[in-house]
């Protein structure tokens, strides 16, 4: 299995590291996958304030492509297409789209605040769009300005599990002309794309407005859990510092932050720090580069035997089962 690693600036920017890990290039704004690696395009629009990306590709290899935070603010709307009966893994943060097995299509928003992994098998078709929303053109062109904060607003409706839906007939038919624009006019990929977004956030808006309650936490209070994320998932660190010391670090009381953390990243201090560092040790056994013993003992493990079983305990499986898979 194959892993891919970036950090996002802009889709030109991704679309030129990925065709350097597939040892190709892009030429007028789109790749096209090399034979060896599978058949498809990627493909970068940029009109107005639009940056967004439109792929259709097959996959000869497993593949992990992993989206890592950021501490610039900005939000992408994605809408993915797979054959049904099949299943494409996505999570975001800690929280993984359920309901796959069942759908075929699904439009998700994600946020820089969390690493979003995507899990790509090889032989199946995906095909779809990602668009790039800075936090100021959503207040600007979605009114949201006099509304909360853009940020505490998805984190409220995150924390309901609102943040994905079916896939809308309209929304389909915009998606398939789309698609179906070989001649590639700009204005046609604004209006559709432009449409998509539309009838995301009406849907958005409407779900909003059935939240029981809110999550009381204000932007500052994510501001905190961040910087506190950012010190757990430190290469430094390998043994987390204590709620006590933490607590210190962001000027808060011991029980608030718990509970900002929680509500933020969905899951406890140090239960998130385990996932983090067991995730990282995946992706560093399936790049072929470490051996078991390597990535035990950078990850903090003097004993081996407790290393192997923390990683059964959160996939299921051994390293060395990973290191089968790995390219």
């Amino acid at each position: 299995m194959n892993s891919f690693t970036y950090k996002f600036t802009s889709y030109n920017a991704f679309l030129h590291d990925l065709a350097e890990f597939f040892h190709t290039k892009v030429v007028d704004d789109v790749m096209t996958l090399p034979k060896e690696a599978g058949e498809g395009v990627l493909k970068t629009i940029h009109t107005g304030d639009i940056d967004a990306l439109v792929y259709s590709f097959t996959l000869n290899h497993d593949l992990i492509m992993r989206r890592e935070k950021e501490d610039t603010e900005f939000y992408t709307l994605i809408f993915d297409e797979w054959p049904s009966q099949e299943t494409l893994k996505i999570q975001i943060g800690q929280d993984v789209l359920e309901d796959l097995n069942t759908r075929s299509s699904a439009i998700y928003l994600t946020s820089f605040l969390y690493d979003v992994e995507y899990t790509f098998q090889k032989n199946i078709h995906v095909r779809g769009l990602r668009i790039c929303l800075s936090g100021a053109w959503m207040r600007k062109y979605l009114k949201l300005q006099n509304l909360e904060d853009v940020l505490e607003r998805y984190i409220a409706l995150k924390a309901k599990n609102i943040w994905y839906k079916p896939v809308d007939p309209e929304s389909k038919d915009l998606m398939q002309a789309i698609m179906d624009n070989h001649e590639g006019s700009l204005l046609h990929y604004q209006n559709k794309i432009l449409r998509i977004v539309e009838i995301f956030f009406d849907w958005l808006t409407d779900e909003s407005r059935h939240l029981s309650q809110k999550t009381g936490i204000s932007r500052n209070d994510i501001n905190a859990a961040q910087k506190i994320e950012s010190i757990l998932t430190s290469d430094d660190v390998t043994i987390p510092p204590t709620i006590k010391e933490l607590a210190r670090e962001v000027a808060m009381s011991e029980s608030k932050l718990k509970k900002v953390f929680k509500a933020v990243y969905a899951l406890p201090v140090y239960e998130y720090f385990q996932k983090h560092r067991m995730q990282k040790a995946r992706l560093m056994l399936l790049s072929g580069n470490f051996s078991i013993k390597d990535v035990g003992y950078t990850l903090g493990y003097s004993n081996l035997s407790n290393f192997t079983l923390a990683f059964k305990k959160e996939f299921h499986k051994l390293p060395s089962d990973v290191v089968k898979t790995a390219k």
